[in-house]
């Protein structure tokens, strides 16, 4: 994944045709339906598909080999009392800072309000169904079988079809819950879609997501649902904005 400025001054996102990492092409009917991954080398992209990208905001200091290289070189403290690198989602909103699709206003209005939230996603809590059946697999093996209901919120009051998504899930290692974000993009949202409709992915295709005045507002509410996804995120996106904002004072 690329982010890079374009001519027009507006801000691309080039990713990868094919699932890797964060980037997951997936097919389903529709936005609220759950997504299938399906193998882009062999199966073609259709007006069915659309990219999940696990979007991220920042990076452990001790993972960063050469800090020169990365748009923000600075370092803030995480709730958890470790130094990060702010990058991905940040590098996108610090972008759309210096070109001028957001305005400093506009960044400092974003920061008092997130600083007003108090009302966390993570506080929704994993449901289990009451009713409990038995199932018995290979003819012999006995079980209790009952459901566990993971919320997913979806914010799609978008202008170009994405949707922001939480999805609620248990915490690998530890006991509760975390807030998982990803910010979902149909394949007809890409500017270059057209090259791969119909077709499956080769080496070396990309798509481009591009961030403009159009649709800018959709990197405000990343924000804003990064912002409130826990007390955690809470803390880290204020400073991250913070951050970003002096920096872009400094430079302008």
């Amino acid at each position: 994944m690329r982010i890079e400025v374009n001519n027009e001054g507006n801000i691309e996102v080039i990713i990868n045709a094919n699932n890797e990492g964060k980037f997951r092409f997936k097919k389903r009917e529709n936005k609220y339906s759950f997504g299938e991954t399906f193998a882009t080398r062999n199966n073609p992209f259709d007006k069915t598909t659309y990219l999940e990208w696990q979007i991220s905001y920042d990076i452990l200091e001790k993972e960063v080999k050469n800090p020169k290289e990365l748009r923000i070189p600075n370092t803030f403290i995480a709730s958890n009392g470790k130094k990060k690198y702010p990058v991905e989602l940040s590098d996108i909103f610090y972008l759309a800072l210096k070109q001028g699709l957001l305005s400093l206003e506009q960044a400092n209005d974003l920061l008092r309000e997130i600083e007003s939230y108090n009302d966390f996603i993570d506080h929704k809590s994993i449901k289990t169904k009451s009713q409990i059946k038995e199932v018995s697999l290979n003819e012999a093996i006995k079980f209790r079988e009952t459901s566990i209901e993971l919320p997913t919120l979806f914010f799609d009051a978008t202008p170009d079809e994405t949707t922001i998504e939480i999805s609620i899930k248990q915490q690998q290692y530890a006991s509760g819950v975390q807030p998982m974000v990803y910010f979902c993009i149909p394949i007809t949202s890409f500017i270059n879609h057209t090259q791969i409709l119909g077709k499956t992915s080769k080496k070396g295709d990309t798509l481009i997501y591009i961030f403009d005045k159009n649709n800018v507002q959709n990197l405000v509410n990343l924000v804003k649902v990064f912002g409130m996804a826990s007390k955690k995120h809470h803390h880290d996106i204020i400073e991250i904005t913070k951050l970003i904002i002096s920096k872009v004072k400094k430079e302008i």
